[in-house]
């Protein structure tokens, strides 16, 4: 319902702007129609990432339905043993990079202490589930990340693309 809200909104504000330009102004009709392609390449991408498997068989990624969307994730390694998961508000000391879809890096490979609570949407859901020792990736959809407005250097409508370890929770 929030995708469809988002939409609709992005629709109303496309048409509005538009139509108020003179016809000898194209040059924002092409800025829209490039975000509408760049948002719709990226649904795109999350849509087969949910379509691979593995080499049993089984859907390559977990998916976890978020404010009614789907965050991906899969464990690409595992070292020891423990199956504590985090609570919104442990410390974590993890190593995070992010990327976008098309290999662009927003969040250089750093170490740091975060909690679930304090990152977006999407990355806290797949926090919630981890144990230390895992190497993640997690796919995030715009609505789940930084949303369909630019943030730093993150386009508008971007999916967000994280590897990190979870090296110690505090």
């Amino acid at each position: 319902m929030k995708r469809l809200f988002y939409l609709v909104a992005t629709i109303f504000m496309a048409v509005g702007f538009t139509s108020c330009i003179g016809d000898d102004v194209n040059e924002e009709d092409f800025v829209w129609d490039e975000f509408f392609s760049y948002v719709s390449e990226n649904k795109e991408y999350i849509r087969n990432k949910k379509t691979l498997v593995g080499s049993d068989g089984k859907p390559l990624y977990e998916q976890l339905v978020v404010s009614g969307d789907t965050v991906l994730y899969r464990i690409l390694s595992k070292s020891g043993s423990s199956t504590v998961t985090p609570t919104k508000q442990t410390v974590i000391t993890t190593t995070l990079k992010g990327d976008l879809i098309d290999g662009t890096n927003f969040q250089p490979n750093t170490q740091m202490q975060l909690t679930p609570s304090s990152v977006i949407t999407g990355l806290q859901a797949v926090l919630l589930k981890n144990t230390v020792g895992e190497r993640v990736e997690a796919i995030i959809p715009a609505s789940l990340g930084y949303g369909y407005s630019a943030s730093l250097n993150v386009p508008a409508g971007s999916t967000l693309i994280f590897t990190y370890v979870v090296e110690k929770f505090e």
